[in-house]
C-alpha cells in the first residue's frame, strides 16, 4: 500500500465515496493494482472500467482526487452522466 496507514478497506471506501452518489466498485485482485467499475446512480449496468490503476500511484490523498476526476471525465466522455 503507497499511502502510509492507509489500508485497502480505506482505500476503496474513500475511492467509492467520492464517486457517490453512482455506484462504483473498487478491487485489487492481485494486491498491486486496482481494478474500478463505476456506474450510473445504483446500476453498473454500462459502467466506465478502469484497469490496472497501480497502488504506488496513490501516495496522497491529491493522487486519489485526481484517479476520481479522471473516472469523472470518462463518464462524462461517454455520455452515462449528465450535468447540469
Amino acid at each position: 500500500m503507497s499511502m502510509i496507514g492507509v489500508s485497502m478497506l480505506e482505500m476503496r471506501q474513500m475511492i467509492e465515496q467520492a464517486c457517490l452518489p453512482d455506484r462504483c466498485e473498487v478491487s485489487c485482485p492481485d494486491g498491486v493494482c486496482l481494478t474500478i467499475r463505476l456506474g450510473h446512480g445504483e446500476s453498473l449496468e454500462s459502467c466506465i472500467l478502469l484497469t490496472g490503476v497501480p497502488l504506488d500511484s496513490l501516495n496522497s490523498c491529491r493522487d486519489v482526487v485526481g484517479l476520481v476526476g479522471q473516472l469523472r471525465q470518462e463518464q462524462r466522455r461517454q455520455g452515462l452522466r449528465r450535468y447540469a
